[in-house]
């Protein structure tokens, strides 16, 4: 079970054993959870349905009919406190009470889950919790964009290049200069800049409504092919901090200003259709690219989807991500970066807290986090303009004599060896398959 919302289908599993009065509800529950394994994705409360028992007595009316069990022990399965008649039914609690197995989607969601399920096993030591961990990765082909595919197939030359680029052995080498040249990667990175900076230009354009021979002209200027390009693209939920870097605006917009080391933003995204909030971070951030100084170095593309961030992942060379620590609970869009040799620059939770080492990609704040929402945006978004501005701007454009930026591609040929191979859907299921799947 991914997630909470396909928790009734253990009821069902119980309902088939128990027709035609072959076992007892007991039995049917044991045998149940021998063969269920969940996954919990999120520390954030809202992410875990819960349900009035009025709802649920009157949605469940036709199921409790082909139950030959009280209903007052069914709605102890969605209840931390099944003594609480009032207690609203929680798809993660049934799920966690008829699973053989749980985990958490990182090492740090997994601790979190521990302490916030603790609860449900009240003679257990919160590190005893049976809540573990398994870290989500990539489907690396199904999100490497056409250009690196076409690259890696022409240099390869074999007909299984496909699956040579998904061996680790093959993302090793890539800290081999005499492998892949840096002059070669970075004429791929620019390739990739270029493509998404003519695809923000062609979105943005037809963004309008009204369009005349001038805007043509105008959007065709927009964007700059050499400026640092920094890109945040995901779902628009509070907890995601999408504004963050702009808390320091007056800063910010100065940095952008500097003709000598242009820095450019690219966002996108879409908020839940009930999240006000989260839409209102959509317009904030709208109306900087617009009616602001950050005009012309910031703009949103809209209708964000899978082609968009493919787009992104591939042509930006910086992937921002600012969540409240610790909310993340893995994260995955970041994973997507690093085989394009764009490089993550991440507070350190979730899936990046794991990946990151201190050599391939950026890290904001500590590992570490204060329990006041205030502070832990005041020093989060402190740590996030000195560390774009003493490491990631200068080293991007410390250029040498060829105008190739050594040390930034040293970080991306340490961010393709040790993150691409590591998050991908091949070692997670293998993972899933020895850790939880095959029964001893």
């Amino acid at each position: 079970m991914n997630e909470g919302h396909a928790a009734f289908l253990t009821l069902e599993l119980i309902r088939e054993k128990m027709e035609g009065g072959k076992v007892t509800f007991a039995k049917a529950s044991e045998a149940t959870k021998a063969e269920c394994i969940f996954t919990t994705h999120t520390p954030v409360e809202a992410g875990h349905d819960r349900f009035t028992p009025d709802l649920m007595d009157y949605s469940m009316h036709r199921f409790r009919s082909q139950l030959t069990v009280p209903w007052p022990e069914i709605m102890k399965l969605g209840r931390v406190n099944t003594q609480n008649l009032a207690e609203p039914f929680c798809m993660t609690v049934l799920a966690l009470k008829l699973s053989r197995a749980a985990n958490g989607v990182s090492e740090l969601h997994g601790r979190v889950s521990r302490h916030m399920w603790n609860s449900l096993f009240p003679d257990k030591p919160v590190e005893q919790v049976p809540i573990g961990h398994l870290t989500n990765g990539i489907h690396l082909l199904g999100w490497m964009k056409g250009t690196v595919r076409r690259f890696w197939r022409q240099r390869l030359g074999v007909p299984d290049w496909e699956k040579t680029i998904t061996t680790p052995e093959f993302w090793h080498k890539m800290e081999d200069p005499s492998f892949i040249s840096d002059e070669e990667l970075w004429s791929l990175r620019y390739q990739l800049r270029r493509e998404l900076i003519e695809f923000a230009r062609r979105r943005l354009l037809y963004q309008g409504q009204r369009l005349t021979q001038g805007d043509f002209i105008a959007f065709d200027q927009l964007l700059d092919p050499d400026a640092l390009t920094i890109g945040f693209a995901r779902r628009f939920a509070t907890y995601k901090r999408a504004p963050l870097i702009f808390q320091q605006f007056e800063n910010i917009v100065k940095l952008t200003r500097d003709k000598n080391r242009t820095v450019q933003f690219i966002f996108a995204g879409k908020a839940h259709p009930r999240d006000d909030d989260g839409k209102r971070y959509i317009q904030h951030v709208i109306h900087l690219s617009k009616y602001s100084d950050l005009q012309g170095h910031l703009v949103f593309l809209e209708n964000y989807d899978m082609h968009v961030a493919r787009q992104m992942v591939s042509g930006c060379d910086v992937w921002l991500n600012t969540p409240r620590r610790p909310l993340e609970a893995s994260g995955t869009s970041g994973m997507k970066a690093g085989c394009h040799g764009c490089l993550n620059f991440s507070i350190l939770d979730g899936w990046w807290r794991e990946g990151y080492d201190g050599t391939n990609g950026f890290a904001i704040g500590e590992d570490s986090h204060s329990e006041s929402v205030e502070e832990q945006d005041r020093i989060d978004s402190a740590s996030l303009f000195k560390t774009l501005t003493t490491e990631v701007v200068p080293l991007f454009f410390q250029r040498d004599a060829q105008g190739i930026p050594r040390q930034w591609i040293q970080r991306i040929r340490r961010a393709m060896s040790t993150l691409v191979p590591q998050f991908t859907t091949d070692r997670m299921v293998r993972e899933y398959a020895q850790k939880f799947y095959v029964t001893k």
